[in-house]
């Protein structure tokens, strides 16, 4: 009997590191691909004869996609079990990378971003239900869910890097074609995973939902990426914005009346649930919002190449997976909201560094406050993913991955929109890097004060 249950456990453990592994390597792709066309642009200017205005169409195209259609991601994962749905978006993800590497045109480039978004979308709420079935106890999945995110989190500031050394040896395609390998790897390891979740045929895929969340979505980001250059004034951006709140409406209207809603409204009943999502879009848009400011003062301030600041964000990369690997140990330790609490105040104290550095700040003077930024979000991230899915129903699952996934997305786009915004003067980068970091110092300590009286409330 014994014997039994020692094959059951080996059998069980060896489901469980198949699973983290074949959901580790698309999450790695998925982020990567947010980072590392950003030193490559130049690259694709010269070669595809394109301005500013495409090579911005190349970087948000896919962001956006990824952000509007994840939810539907989720809800597809429920309907026809994560793994299924999980290995079409692998196969989309490759053909994506194969259409923008083999690109003759900005058009083709844009079409193969688009594409890719669409396969992030059900890559990454299937991998976090594959990852919640895998690991039925809650301690063991915040351990694994930390593994997962650490695999993301360094793949997201290592992904100027990684361009820069393709890009000294190869020209832009290089960042595409890497894919393809990774992804075929990826298919092979889930398909060995034998197993499919969710309650396939019980639910329907919301349609008009879907579409009016993805029309305010696209709208929301380009509304606030084009208002800058158009004005706010301007009549096409006033009636954007007025689109742009009529599609939200009408996204809440249906599916409060939708008998199989893409976005169950009763979870944001859940005062917990809502408040810790809060909490991740506002972290998501000053993280992602600081990374692209930091990127382009080491770029255009300091005059760096792009594999020099590839190696300039160094420190925050692998504090970022020192944070995740320490939360996944203290995880069965120490409860996640408190390695929450601890990862914002690194945050909060690394913002705070580079906004109180003087005029014209060096590298070391910030070298410091990079090592705070990257522990406390590799200590935040994954406990908060991990909290916002433990206060749903299992059943739920793979809708909570895909709300957690387009916040963090939805939060991203809306931090780079901003903050790109203080960087507009070239002469003034290094002031306009400082008023971004004030700000998220700020946001940083509200996200403070929200998780402190959830936890004292629990």
């Amino acid at each position: 009997m014994s014997q039994v249950a020692s094959g059951q456990k080996s059998a069980e453990q060896n489901h469980q590191r198949i699973t983290l592994l074949a959901t580790s390597i698309s999450y790695v792709l998925v982020i990567l691909d947010t980072s590392i066309v950003n030193v490559a642009l130049e690259n694709m200017s010269r070669n595809l004869g394109t301005d500013v205005t495409g090579l911005q169409w190349v970087v948000t195209a896919y962001v956006v996609v990824f952000a509007s259609l994840v939810l539907s991601g989720g809800a597809l994962g429920d309907i026809f079990g994560a793994r299924k749905i999980y290995v079409i978006g692998l196969a989309l993800f490759t053909m994506a990378s194969l259409i923008s590497g083999c690109a003759p045109s900005l058009s083709v480039l844009i079409a193969g971003r688009i594409l890719q978004g669409v396969g992030a979308s059900l890559l990454v709420p299937s991998a976090l239900s594959l990852i919640r079935h895998a690991y039925p106890d809650d301690t063991t999945r915040a351990k694994a869910i930390a593994s997962w995110a650490s695999a993301g989190g360094v793949a997201q500031v290592l992904g100027p890097l990684i361009g820069g050394l393709l890009l000294a040896v190869f020209d832009w395609r290089s960042i595409f074609f890497v894919n393809v390998p990774i992804c075929l790897g990826g298919i092979w390891l889930t398909l060995n995973i034998g197993r499919q979740t969710g309650d396939r045929g019980s639910r329907q895929l919301d349609l008009p939902g879907q579409l009016s969340a993805a029309f305010a979505m696209i709208l929301l980001i380009a509304t606030l990426i084009e208002g800058r250059e158009f004005g706010w004034s301007n009549s096409w951006i006033l009636a954007a914005i007025a689109l742009t709140v009529l599609s939200a409406l009408s996204f809440v209207t249906i599916e409060r009346k939708s008998k199989s809603p893409m976005l169950p409204l009763f979870l944001f009943s859940n005062l917990f649930f809502s408040w810790v999502s809060f909490a991740v879009l506002l972290g998501s848009a000053v993280f992602f919002g600081m990374l692209f400011v930091l990127n382009l003062y080491f770029l255009q301030g300091a005059g760096y190449t792009p594999l020099q600041t590839g190696v300039a964000m160094l420190p925050l990369a692998l504090l970022a997976m020192t944070g995740n690997l320490t939360s996944a140990r203290l995880a069965h330790m120490i409860n996640p909201m408190s390695l929450m609490l601890a990862g914002a105040a690194f945050r909060l104290t690394g913002f705070a560094g580079i906004a109180l550095a003087s005029t014209g700040f060096s590298y070391p003077l910030i070298a410091l406050p990079l090592l705070l930024i990257g522990l406390g979000s590799g200590l935040s991230n994954p406990m908060a993913i991990s909290v916002m899915l433990s206060t749903v129903d299992k059943k739920y699952s793979g809708i909570a991955s895909g709300i957690s996934t387009a916040t963090g997305q939805v939060g991203a786009s809306i931090g780079v929109a901003i903050f790109g915004a203080f960087l507009a003067d070239p002469h003034r980068i290094a002031d306009g890097t400082r008023i971004a970091a004030t700000i998220s110092t700020a946001a940083t300590a509200l996200i403070i004060l929200i998780v402190w009286h959830l936890w004292r409330q629990r």
